[in-house]
């Protein structure tokens, strides 16, 4: 798994909402690994400095921006060889232009081999990533919850069957699921698929908040019904509950 790609943050807040596994799995296949003829992290940041580009450490990895504050890689050094780890969604043009500066910089070419290879291997082995939407699983299990939530948000969701369907900005979010299995959702004609990201750890948060809820009241309620009392209540830092209950005799 790309262990710099994990430490995106909103790949950070997307593991909660797809689950380990799932998770691990999405950032294995959403990373864009792009060769270079560099043998050190040194020569690295002073040629891509050099080239106008940022070269700054971020959780013990090298990382440079390449648009603003959305579009970056990490450097990663795998058997030996150091690589520059983009997302398979970042944009191509973006991507060619930082190469050619920086191989200008270099007075070399030190990156790009085997860039149309990438391209073609991941489209090759994710072909769906061209052709058709973009699909992956989340810890979604309760459609009235969800339905609710994503109501909430003000995309005024719509039912067919077990299927709940909503639109955010010009995507079509499409949520399947069946006999109490977790959903997936489905994505089409998304832009910039980070943000749907970003939205979709957004409504995962509040389902969560949503569930707590519900879990909460019916505590409450099974407590009155065992004619207990709750001595007292505490919201954590992490907005998690802790009830301390009398037990009478």
């Amino acid at each position: 798994m790309s262990v710099s790609l994990a430490l995106v943050p909103v790949a950070l807040t997307m593991r909660l909402v797809m689950g380990k596994e799932n998770y691990e799995k999405w950032v294995e296949s959403s990373t864009l690994r792009i060769p270079t003829n560099f043998q050190t992290e040194r020569e690295i940041a002073r040629t891509v400095r050099t080239a106008g580009y940022d070269a700054e450490m971020y959780a013990g990895f090298l990382k440079t921006h390449l648009n603003g504050e959305d579009l970056y890689c990490f450097w990663e050094l795998i058997d030996g060889k150091w690589s520059a780890a983009f997302s398979i969604h970042d944009s191509r043009e973006d991507i060619e232009r930082f190469i050619e500066a920086v191989n200008h910089s270099a007075g070399k070419h030190v990156i790009g081999d085997g860039i149309e290879r990438e391209y073609e291997t991941d489209s090759t082995s994710h072909p769906e990533q061209l052709i058709r939407p973009t699909v992956f699983p989340t810890n979604f299990r309760d459609g009235e919850l969800l339905f609710k939530t994503l109501k909430e948000f003000g995309v005024n969701p719509v039912r067919k069957g077990s299927t709940i369907v909503c639109k955010v900005e010009n995507s079509t979010l499409t949520f399947h699921g069946s006999d109490g299995s977790p959903y997936y959702v489905e994505i089409k004609n998304a832009p910039d698929m980070k943000k749907m990201y970003e939205y979709l750890s957004e409504v995962d948060e509040d389902y969560k908040r949503c569930l707590q809820s519900i879990v909460y009241e019916k505590l409450k309620k099974r407590v009155a019904e065992k004619k207990m009392a709750v001595e007292s209540e505490k919201v954590l830092e992490d907005n998690s509950i802790v009830l301390t209950i009398n037990i009478r005799s």
